[in-house]
């Protein structure tokens, strides 16, 4: 098996006792609900995700809002995707893409790409270590 370039999509997955479009639902209008404060611009006055289908996702903090997204495509069917710059330059952003399948045995498979990682970006990919125990904390949500 070849090395993993540090330009590699990140992936994590985790499976839901919930359909598709429950496990949609609970990713996308509940975000906030189960989004680490600490990943945000402060913790302390985190209080909410507002993610418009047609256009900006943004951290709330009060009556702050920042953006650090654009929906790309909204399919409570089964995707969501969005463009990312969380942590560095909107003029450079990475994607997220997150499919909600039907999982062997039951439930719902949620699997997350982080990518579109251009070379020089390899320092800001390394930063991004959260994915999996935020998709812990979405697990536990919609669970």
């Amino acid at each position: 098996m070849p090395p993993t370039s540090s330009l590699d999509p990140i992936v994590a997955e985790v499976t839901v006792p919930v359909t598709p479009t429950e496990a949609f639902v609970g990713f996308t209008a509940q975000m906030g609900e189960w989004w680490d404060p600490i990943l945000s611009p402060d913790a302390a006055t985190f209080t909410g995700i507002a993610i418009d289908p047609d256009g900006p996702v943004e951290m709330v903090h009060g009556d702050q809002q920042y953006v650090w997204g654009r929906v790309r495509e909204w399919d409570p069917i089964g995707r969501y995707a969005q463009d990312f710059w969380l942590g560095h330059a909107e003029e450079e952003p990475t994607t997220l893409d997150v499919t909600f399948t039907d999982a062997e045995g039951g439930g719902t498979l949620v699997r997350l790409v982080h990518g579109g990682w251009a070379a020089g970006s390899e320092e800001i990919r390394a930063k991004y270590t959260h994915w999996d125990q935020l998709l812990e904390r979405y697990a536990a949500h919609v669970s």
